[in-house]
């Protein structure tokens, strides 16, 4: 084999040598039939040889130089399903970014829509307030007029109701002047031996009995012991036969009770500022002046007064 086989190199400087006075168009034309020559051996050694274990040798390299084509194909056919798969991964993603963008706009616009007119409820409800506080501040307003003239009301009446009772004391003092001048002028009105004193019938008794013995002749006379009390009963217009003697008379004051209250046999209070002088649990007139006297079984004259019976 190595016999058989030329090179392309011996068959290159196998070649007589031109000399250097050959024209370009024969050293190409020189060429060109070594070429020739190359490619005819190259072939028919190819072509020609026997068949065996030396020809699969030859085919060997042809051979294996087509796993790595294989390989970039399968390569490109991957890289290919995978752009197909990452494509359609990419668009279902995109339709449901979109399908959720859409989603996300429409509960945006009806949240909108829900502020909006939540905004428009709440100035209506801030109008109603207002006007709400308007009325009231106007509703408080006229409440405290209107206090203010019950207030002026109130005193109006008080003032009235204070001009009423001064102007029935003045007539209540009128009519006791009026039943006191008419009482004392009239005659005639009283038991005999009894003596008429501004609408009362008085006794004046000339024996002496002890308080208690002369309390009861009193009753007994459909009376009772003398009692001293108001303005027409003070000394200036007591009458001349109780201020000019010198006689004591029972009259219908007495000390009783815990804590030592003078009173009248009516139960009416004697007042405290007016201090009776003397000792003594009952009380007496001398000279137009109450006094305190004695004991109860101490006896002196006595004073019974009951009303006139003249027809007024």
């Amino acid at each position: 084999m190595m016999g058989e086989n030329v090179t392309y190199a011996d068959l290159l400087f196998s070649k007589p040598a031109l000399g250097h006075g050959a024209t370009p168009q024969v050293q190409g034309a020189a060429m060109h039939e070594v070429d020739s020559a190359y490619e005819n051996l190259h072939l028919g050694a190819v072509g020609e040889g026997p068949a065996g274990h030396g020809a699969q040798q030859r085919r060997e390299p042809r051979w294996s130089a087509w796993p790595l084509p294989l390989a970039l194909l399968a390569a490109c056919l991957a890289l290919l399903a995978t752009t197909i798969a990452l494509g359609v991964c990419y668009w279902q993603e995109r339709q449901r970014l979109q399908q959720a963008s859409h989603a996300h706009a429409a509960e945006r616009d009806g949240l909108w829509q829900q502020a909006d007119a939540q905004e428009q409820q709440l100035g209506q409800a801030q109008e109603r307030l207002a006007q709400t506080q308007a009325e009231l501040a106007w509703e408080r307003e006229k409440g405290n007029r209107s206090q203010m003239e019950l207030g002026e009301t109130t005193a109006d009446l008080e003032q009235a109701q204070k001009l009423a009772w001064d102007l029935q004391q003045q007539l209540n003092k009128t009519a006791r002047a009026l039943a006191t001048a008419r009482s004392c002028q009239v005659t005639g009105c009283c038991p005999e031996t009894w003596v008429l004193h501004c609408g009362k019938c008085l006794f004046l008794s000339k024996e002496k009995k002890s308080w208690k013995d002369s309390k009861a002749w009193c009753e007994q006379e459909s009376s009772k012991l003398l009692i001293l009390r108001g303005r027409e009963w003070d000394q200036t217009k007591m009458p001349s036969f109780l201020t000019t003697t010198n006689a004591v008379y029972w009259i219908g004051l007495q000390y009783k009770g815990t804590w030592g209250q003078w009173s009248w046999i009516d139960g009416t209070p004697h007042p405290k500022e007016q201090n009776i002088p003397g000792f003594g649990s009952y009380g007496v007139i001398e000279e137009g002046s109450i006094k305190r006297a004695g004991m109860w079984n101490m006896e002196y004259r006595w004073i019974c007064e009951k009303p006139a019976s003249c027809p007024w």
